[in-house]
């Protein structure tokens, strides 16, 4: 079964409540994102806001750009002083850009509800002005992905079998039983960003037994 590009829009409202508005892990990490001030930045796949909404407190101009229409109108409810939100796919900006440059983008724990990988990082580097940033955090491919131990790629397949998956036993807790996940391995991530013109000027993985996160800085070259 094909996954539906906006399987958040049903479980939203549920979403807000679980993921909470914590400041999320670029925000942890915001040394990756430097001074902000008067930046023009893309959150893509911003969902309920949340990253949208830190951005614009450190003084950036943000756009936030998502499927689903749900978790945009949680967004929007929550207030948008300096943010506005799009309802479009990342991987077709003829649809909601207006050709305008930006400074930056962001992507916050999304990519791996993204079907269009090749898509969604082209458009990013259309997008950026050159020497633009691209900072995003992602489930660790490499590893379980969490300290539960409950695997990033499908549970009866290996770290090799990439595509989406869900499962009835993953988590009945988590968001990855409800709208499954889109599993690749870091290789195919980061050549995808070589081959769209990105250079990684940085890789971090947060502190943990086994990594469970994974967050790279990137330059549009």
């Amino acid at each position: 079964m094909a996954p539906s590009p906006a399987r958040y829009d049903p479980f939203a409202e549920w979403y807000e409540a679980w993921a909470g508005d914590g400041p999320g892990l670029i925000a942890e990490h915001a040394e990756l994102l430097g001074d902000v001030v008067g930046a023009r930045v893309l959150d893509v796949a911003c969902g309920q806001g949340r990253m949208a909404r830190y951005l614009a407190s450190r003084g950036a101009g943000v756009v936030g750009v998502d499927v689903s229409a749900q978790m945009l109108a949680i967004a929007r409810a929550k207030g948008s002083a300096g943010i506005e939100y799009l309802h479009g796919d990342i991987a077709d900006p003829a649809t909601w850009w207006d050709g305008a440059p930006f400074d930056g983008c962001s992507c916050e724990l999304a990519l791996m509800d993204i079907d269009d990988l090749d898509g969604a990082f082209a458009t990013v580097a259309t997008v950026l002005r050159p020497g633009g940033w691209f900072i995003a955090s992602i489930v660790h491919p490499c590893f379980p992905g969490n300290d539960k131990g409950l695997s990033s790629w499908p549970p009866d397949g290996g770290y090799t079998s990439e595509g989406w998956w869900t499962s009835l036993d993953h988590n009945p807790e988590g968001a990855r039983i409800r709208v499954g996940s889109t599993h690749r391995t870091i290789a195919t991530y980061l050549n995808t960003l070589i081959g769209t013109g990105f250079e990684v000027e940085r890789l971090l993985e947060p502190p943990a037994r086994v990594p469970t996160f994974l967050l790279w800085r990137c330059i549009r070259r």
